[in-house]
């Protein structure tokens, strides 16, 4: 503004006028415009915030199981017409495979196999099986069953999926979580009723029956006989007789082996329906009375029932509280075995578990027999015992393991080996405390 304060007037200059036209003109006059230099900056930042908001939206739309942060197990079981089918082989080539354990894992190698690529239907898919609306085939096997083919007694099957006990509706959908235990199904249509804390199976589903009486006071309480045994995937109507002068039920713990959760069978008196239990008596079975439960347990193993009226061990001998009535249920694989009720006394062994050493350390049973060893925790502290299986290693499927026994308390373990030979057994709570099994 120096024209100002020198008085002089500014001259006048004419606009030039551009004689380059069209797209030649169009860049010229693009080149020769100014940008402050903070806005090239200004443009990178969008860019890469751009880019990195695309990137956050493209994997919050694929979600978890992501590559990296996830790594879930899942257990499964497969039946077809009531028949267990073995694992599938072992499979590394995706992040979304097995080991032939009987347990799906996943943590996704690639971005491909992250959220619903990691669904189960990928999972048959990546082990060259198939599962869709109406086919299945389970990875390693060569037969596939279509929904409408028959089973052996001649219904028709369709292809079911369950997990934790619940029937999906739409399972091409389902993407299995850290813990889930799955059960695919091909058969006749399964229904049943999913309570909270139970599941109710209908009763012309059972294929036998099996009795169990209770008996005693509000002092003592046992079943009669102590233990089941039953097959996997086979359905059991087991009715409970109260041959006593007080009230008592029955509760079988579910596949998690907890009590209170929705994959626990309960008894309820006959005549009330099991999914509809009368108010005023509910699951109680009355003195003279008699009860009913249907079951089914998938896996192999050892599962606990209880009389549910009664209180828990109490830790203080001194004080009057009615003691749990607890059995056992034996699990044994899909055609290993015909089921039986209980073992004979010819195949009982007494055995004391002490702070250090099993009294005795050496128990002989009979090849091909049920066997059934009592257990007294003698010691000051939890025992238990766990004999180790045919494949010799503990850990394993074939454990044949008891529950955790409170100092004083008393316990059962109850099982059968068929081949002869000599099996370790140990206490979980001590290492040094071992012992041996002695199949002949």
């Amino acid at each position: 503004m120096d024209f100002w304060r020198s008085g002089r007037a500014r001259p006048h200059r004419e606009k030039p006028v551009s004689t380059v036209k069209g797209p030649r003109g169009f860049w010229k006059r693009l080149t020769n415009m100014y940008f402050p230099p903070w806005v090239p900056v200004v443009g990178i930042i969008f860019v890469v915030f751009g880019v990195l908001g695309l990137l956050f939206i493209t994997r919050s739309a694929t979600g978890s199981p992501r590559i990296g942060a996830d790594h879930w197990h899942s257990t499964y079981t497969s039946y077809v017409c009531g028949e267990k089918l073995q694992n599938a082989p072992t499979w590394e080539q995706s992040g979304v495979h097995t080991h032939g354990d009987g347990v799906i894992h996943i943590h996704p190698f690639t971005a491909s196999e992250e959220g619903s690529g990691a669904r189960l239907v990928k999972w048959f898919q990546y082990g060259s099986g198939k599962l869709d609306g109406d086919e299945f085939r389970l990875p390693g096997f060569s037969k596939t069953w279509k929904n409408g083919d028959e089973c052996p007694d001649g219904s028709k099957g369709e292809v079911q999926v369950f997990v934790n006990s619940q029937k999906l509706d739409d399972y091409t959908r389902y993407i299995p979580k850290d813990g889930d235990r799955i059960r695919i199904l091909f058969g006749p249509p399964t229904d049943f009723v999913q309570l909270d804390d139970r599941t109710v199976l209908p009763e012309d589903q059972a294929v036998r029956e099996v009795e169990l009486t209770i008996t005693g006071n509000e002092n003592t309480t046992a079943f009669t006989p102590g233990s089941l045994q039953v097959k996997s995937g086979e359905t059991v109507k087991v009715t409970l007789i109260n041959d006593s002068e007080v009230s008592h039920g029955l509760r079988f713990a579910g596949s998690d082996g907890e009590y209170e959760t929705g994959d626990d069978f309960v008894a309820v008196p006959e005549g009330v329906d099991p999914a509809k239990p009368e108010e005023d008596v509910g699951d109680v079975i009355l003195p003279g009375a008699r009860g009913f439960v249907i079951v089914r347990f998938d896996d192999a193993g050892q599962v606990e029932f209880k009389d549910p009226t009664a209180n828990a061990p109490n830790p203080d001998p001194e004080a009057e509280l009615e003691p749990y009535a607890i059995g056992t249920v034996i699990v044994t694989e899909s055609g290993s075995g015909s089921p039986t009720p209980t073992p004979s006394a010819e195949a009982e062994v007494a055995l004391a578990m002490t702070d250090g050493s099993f009294d005795p350390e050496k128990v002989t049973v009979a090849a091909g027999e049920l066997f059934k060893i009592t257990l007294t925790n003698t010691g000051e502290f939890v025992h238990n015992i766990r004999i180790a299986g045919p494949d010799g290693e503990f850990e394993t499927d074939d454990d044949i393991a008891s529950f955790d026994i409170d100092p004083g308390g008393t316990g059962e373990i109850i099982g059968q080996i068929d081949e002869a030979g000599d099996y370790d057994f140990r206490c979980d709570f001590h290492a040094d405390e071992t012992g041996t099994l002695t199949v002949e």
